[in-house]
């Protein structure tokens, strides 16, 4: 719909509908041709449909990716299949389609659930918002979500952090993932960082954001993984895990990475 403040990632805002369907004839062209080349030599145990809020397409055309996906490649019974999402795109329709596809992982970016903190990321949903979508995708059958949470945002105290951690901790997900906010060049944020109309917080509390995470989750059964990444036993994000192990994964669409038989390679 937007990007969102401190967003440096590759995505754009206000795309129209028949735009965002000309993209997905492109990708599952793409998806198509690449599992000509590589569909019989290799054995999908994870996929990820990540990167901006993919949530926003209709319905029908994530659906249709979801075939593309299983005609050209060799998918495992007991696939991780991931997907993200915007608390402000997500509908019971939505959901219900995603379940039946065979995704069975979703990533819900709340980052805050302090509305104030919320509107000054430029997030474009509510924390209630949010908790709808969650108890939405829990009545959809997902029985393993990610909440994905955001700490040293301009104006969050210790006190708000920790709320936030114990609420998120009170809606029983399987993975918390907690980002230490990146002020990054030429995003609204940096902008407003040099004018002085946010002030970043100072490294001595981002640092004693992070580390009470961590130690909070452990204590509430989420093991420590990666850098930013607490998941109960059985939960850590296997297709991530593949990035920090060095095996093989193929990325596919506008800005995607792969490392595929010794090579790594960008599309931008």
């Amino acid at each position: 719909i937007k990007k969102c403040s401190y967003c440096d990632f590759l995505s754009f805002g206000g795309i129209p509908e028949e735009e965002q369907a000309a993209y997905f004839r492109a990708l599952n062209r793409e998806i198509a041709l690449n599992g000509l080349i590589y569909g019989k030599k290799y054995y999908v145990d994870t996929i990820f449909i990540g990167g901006g809020t993919p949530t926003l397409a209709e319905a029908r055309l994530i659906m249709v990716m979801l075939d593309c996906i299983k005609d050209s490649f060799a998918i495992s019974p007991d696939v991780e299949f991931s997907m993200e999402s915007n608390p402000g795109t997500l509908t019971r329709h939505k959901l219900d389609a995603y379940h039946r596809g065979g995704i069975n992982r979703l990533s819900i970016g709340a980052q805050s659930l302090d509305n104030r903190l919320l509107r000054g990321l430029g997030r474009i949903h509510t924390a209630e918002e949010f908790l709808d979508g969650y108890r939405l995708a829990r009545d959809c059958g997902f029985e393993n979500i990610n909440i994905d949470l955001m700490f040293a945002i301009p104006g969050q105290t210790m006190e708000i952090w920790s709320k936030t951690l114990k609420e998120a901790k009170a809606l029983d997900p399987e993975h918390i993932s907690f980002y230490s906010l990146q002020i990054e060049e030429d995003t609204p944020f940096w902008f407003m960082a040099r004018n002085g109309t946010i002030h970043e917080a100072d490294e001595e509390l981002d640092r004693e954001m992070y580390h009470y995470a961590v130690d909070k989750l452990e204590s509430w059964g989420f093991r420590h993984y990666e850098i930013s990444n607490g998941a109960k036993d059985g939960f850590p994000c296997r297709h991530n895990l593949k990035y920090w192990s060095m095996e093989e994964y193929l990325g596919l669409g506008l800005g995607a990475h792969s490392f595929l038989e010794g090579d790594r390679k960008s599309v931008v």
